[in-house]
């Protein structure tokens, strides 16, 4: 299995012939990058503009004509049909689905389930203060972000997916769902009806200290981590993960689970 990250919460596992795509967005993601399968599935967790802003973009390209009748798309109904619409895809190659759905695409199983957002402020009166005094102090890249979402679904539901390949091999990606605000019944639902050998998932500083608790009833053998929002909290002078320094403090917790950092694209 080759797991390959592309910024934001950007990722791509190839295994076999099929290449499975998460929240593919940004300049990194071409159709030159992504590996050539047989099979492509495009999964889009929800509509926020750093998840499905740019995927659309993708399925117009020129250079991908080719690849479209092999490649699929798998979100909620209202983020598939904004990205597909006018035939960006044929039509049989785009599934919306919701929480507890299953689809199979030649022969790879992809599995939906609900998760809510992480909290978009900290906890505490004045560090809120201080993150919104943050993010006003540049309003113009505020206006910009708040533009771009105007057309997106932003209120689609937010999935997470599991994936399950023809030779049985697992991935579960919980997206952003994993926070100091989720809850532990919805975690063990979903290590009981969807476990998986690797785990994949977005870390923001405030939720460094449940984390390990939400791993603990996972239970994968590989951890991927990363950070979903690194570049807008660059810009707004935010304070962000040392996923290096984290990882590492993971591993010397879990000593049976591999955990490795996702920092830059390309790695």
């Amino acid at each position: 299995m080759d797991i390959r990250y592309y910024g934001w919460s950007g990722l791509t596992v190839r295994h076999a012939n099929t290449l499975v795509g998460f929240d593919l967005f940004g300049a990194a993601v071409k159709w030159r990058t992504l590996d050539t399968a047989q099979t492509t599935i495009l999964c889009l967790t929800h509509g926020h503009p750093e998840h499905c802003g740019s995927l659309r973009s993708l399925l117009l390209a020129d250079d991908g004509r080719s690849r479209l009748p092999t490649t699929y798309l798998v979100s909620s109904a209202s983020v598939a049909d904004y990205v597909a619409r006018g035939g960006a895809l044929p039509s049989d190659n785009v599934y919306g689905v919701g929480a507890n759905e299953t689809v199979s695409i030649s022969g790879t199983r992809v599995s939906a389930f609900a998760w809510k957002h992480m909290p978009l402020l900290p906890s505490g009166i004045q560090p809120k203060v201080e993150y919104i005094a943050h993010v006003l102090s540049h309003p113009i890249e505020l206006m910009r972000i708040g533009l771009s979402s105007l057309s997106l679904p932003m209120n689609a539901p937010m999935l997470g997916f599991h994936i399950t390949f023809a030779d049985g091999c697992t991935v579960l990606n919980y997206a952003e769902g994993l926070h100091r605000l989720t809850e532990r019944r919805e975690v063990e639902q979903v290590a009981q009806y969807l476990p998986a050998d690797t785990l994949l998932f977005a870390v923001e500083p405030e939720d460094v200290d449940v984390i390990p608790h939400w791993v603990e009833i996972l239970h994968p053998s590989t951890v991927y981590l990363y950070e979903a929002h690194r570049p807008w909290r660059e810009l707004f002078r935010l304070p962000y993960v040392d996923l290096s320094d984290y990882s590492q403090r993971l591993s010397n917790r879990f000593k049976q689970t591999q955990f490795r950092a996702l920092l830059l694209p390309g790695n």
